[in-house]
């Protein structure tokens, strides 16, 4: 058998994106190339771009979307705003794939690599730590636990949702919603996704962001710029959409999310601390959960980070790891 190495872009990704969804696993919405490319505008500075495809015998069997900074290696993207990387593989060809491109990169000089956000599901795992046939191509393999995420498997009734939840979070969450159809005039809850009213909506969005202290920090100028294009980009993909929850007839809490196949994201949100005795940020994302129920979406993603409401609501924990490669 033979193993072609071939260097892309950017470009030629996004051709790979139209051409291959078939066949390869693009996992999650953070390996798509319209992510890869606005986290690279934004955030690209000092690195080399260095993506890769591998092809055997002519059939593409993965794609590597790599960043490289002297002798180290990464994959585009990184952990504060990119909650899941992965290379994309094609299913089952993950040892093939990562035995091509090993000695690939240590030809480049490359001497290690370094990858963030890994899911116990990624390529990673399943073509390197199973794969005795690899071992020649490094000299040290390890992880470590970088974070968690949680993730709810959605039922196909509200109520059945409801009834899974502890007796104490189905009681809370059934009474604050009463609580807000009696102290308001009326609410609603609604999604635009069409790409012009998400695009206007970004700056509104931000605003009701920075209600929040603890993300004031979080969202510099620069970190601004990164959402905007990235959600202006996603937005003409079609898989951006703001859950907006109105009362009274204003906007006092917004959740961000992707709909990536029947998968959603709930990547960010945020709300108007006037409203906060009415619980209108964890009501947004309650609202969202019975919309995507809805929708018939089978997968919940509340993403990286321990907040307790992701467990109250019915999350489950998934490790996610830092892996590091010393390549010999």
């Amino acid at each position: 058998m033979a193993y072609t190495i071939k260097k892309e872009t950017m470009d030629t990704f996004s051709e790979y994106n139209s051409e291959t969804e078939q066949f390869l696993n693009w996992p999650f919405v953070f390996s798509l190339p319209v992510w890869l490319q606005s986290w690279w505008e934004s955030f690209g500075e000092g690195y080399e771009l260095s993506l890769r495809s591998v092809f055997k015998d002519q059939q593409l069997i993965g794609l590597a979307p790599l960043m490289r900074m002297n002798e180290s290696a990464a994959l585009v993207g990184s952990p504060d705003v990119c909650d899941y990387l992965d290379f994309i593989t094609a299913p089952g060809k993950e040892q093939e794939f990562f035995q091509a491109l090993l000695p690939d990169l240590q030809k480049e000089g490359i001497k290690r690599l370094q990858l963030n956000s890994q899911r116990p599901g990624a390529a990673v795992f399943k073509g390197l730590f199973a794969a005795e046939n690899n071992r020649e191509c490094y000299l040290k393999l390890s992880f470590s636990r970088e974070n968690e995420s949680f993730e709810l498997n959605l039922p196909d009734h509200w109520e059945d949702y409801l009834a899974a939840l502890s007796k104490k979070q189905r009681h809370e969450v059934r009474r604050k919603l009463r609580r807000l159809e009696r102290e308001t005039a009326g609410y609603s809850y609604r999604i635009i996704k069409d790409c012009g009213p998400v695009q206007e909506f970004i700056p509104a969005f931000f605003n009701l962001v920075r209600f929040n202290p603890e993300k004031a920090d979080f969202f510099t100028p620069k970190m601004e710029q990164f959402f905007s294009r990235l959600v202006d980009n996603l937005a003409r993909t079609g898989l951006a959409r703001f859950g907006l929850l109105d009362l009274d007839g204003i906007t006092v809490a917004a959740v961000l999310y992707f709909d990536y196949r029947g998968r959603i994201h709930l990547y960010n949100s945020g709300y108007n601390a006037d409203y906060s005795s009415l619980s209108a940020g964890l009501l947004s994302k309650v609202l969202c959960i019975k919309q995507s129920i809805e929708h018939k979406r089978p997968v919940f993603d509340f993403l990286k980070g321990q907040e307790v409401y992701k467990t109250r609501l019915g999350g489950s924990p998934v490790p996610i790891y830092r892996v590091e490669i010393e390549l010999g």
